[in-house]
């Protein structure tokens, strides 16, 4: 797995992971998993000057799970955590009560104003490397407590 340092911004043109399986967890125990095929496909917007950030379009083309994980998301940053890649939005209000939400705020301060989250939207996404190749991607959810890693 790779490292990387922590708490550094981490700006991108796009990226793609082709799903082959996924692992839904609950309360921190396995409920469901199986063999699945899509694609995950992340592009950040920013105008051009990659040493900005900017918006980060998800986009999950042939989504295999629709009632499980919306098809289309965004987040607002994309930070370095040691072993992952971590997306967020960190809001002043938030219909969420999120832990490493809150955090990050403190830690890195306030990404926008206001944040109303729906149904089977993720709140963070992790992504995971290794020779900078991406081998998971993980999606946390608030309402239950629900964490849908794609392999």
């Amino acid at each position: 797995m790779d490292r990387w340092p922590s708490f550094q911004f981490f700006t991108f043109r796009d990226f793609h992971f082709t799903v082959d399986s996924y692992k839904e967890y609950i309360g921190g125990c396995l409920v469901n998993s199986g063999y699945v095929k899509g694609d995950i496909y992340f592009k950040q917007e920013n105008n051009g000057d990659y040493f900005q950030g900017g918006l980060i379009r998800v986009q999950i083309r042939n989504n295999p799970l629709p009632d499980k994980i919306l098809s289309a998301f965004e987040f607002d940053t994309c930070v370095t955590m040691g072993d992952r890649l971590m997306m967020y939005i960190a809001a002043r209000q938030s219909n969420v009560n999120e832990t490493s939400l809150y955090m990050m705020a403190r830690l890195l301060g306030i990404t926008r104003e206001r944040k109303e989250y729906v149904t089977n939207e993720p709140t963070v996404c992790n992504v995971f490397t290794t020779n900078q190749q991406i081998f998971r991607v993980a999606f946390k959810f608030t309402n239950p407590d629900r964490l849908i890693e794609f392999y």
